[in-house]
């Protein structure tokens, strides 16, 4: 099958397909990417799979997680992670650099269930990567997005107002 100009376009760095036998093919090409990219880059990383008004799908270290907008309920793989009602927020949190050998810099995004409860969504080396993901939960959610800032200790943590 050869691409024509009026078959895909790129938006915003995003390619679209225009019609729904693209679209799967599309969808095959970013798992493939998905795939190699995870092969040379393992670690910290997490990517949109599938954006839709009422559904979205992160893949984060070959970890796939839907937010469905419809059922109202986010869930890893037929794990439920949590339901709209349970999230309280949703969390950004920048972790710097432990040491010469130690994690990099990285910024993950997380649910906020209460009580010191949360559920993992993903992580990402780049700070624009995680909160692309958390305006997308905010906006299919209807939640409020924290910013948080891991001062030592994963469980000890700052956030910013």
């Amino acid at each position: 099958m050869r691409l024509g100009r009026d078959d895909v376009q790129w938006t915003l760095g995003r390619l679209h397909a225009h019609n729904a036998g693209m679209a799967v093919t599309l969808s095959l090409w970013q798992r493939c990417v998905l795939a190699l990219q995870a092969l040379l880059f393992p670690r910290y990383w997490l990517a949109v799979i599938v954006e839709e008004p009422l559904r979205v799908v992160f893949n984060s270290d070959n970890r796939e997680v839907t937010v469905d907008g419809a059922a109202r309920r986010v869930h890893a793989g037929e794990k439920s992670l949590a339901t709209f009602e349970a999230i309280q927020s949703i969390d950004v949190v920048h972790h710097p650099r432990k040491g010469e050998e130690g994690k990099p810099e990285h910024w993950s995004v997380s649910l906020y269930l209460g009580r010191s409860s949360r559920a993992y969504i993903g992580r990402s080396r780049k700070q624009a990567d995680a909160t692309k993901a958390a305006a997308l939960l905010a906006t299919i959610t209807g939640k409020t997005v924290r910013t948080v800032e891991a001062l030592a200790h994963p469980s000890v943590i700052n956030t910013r107002t």
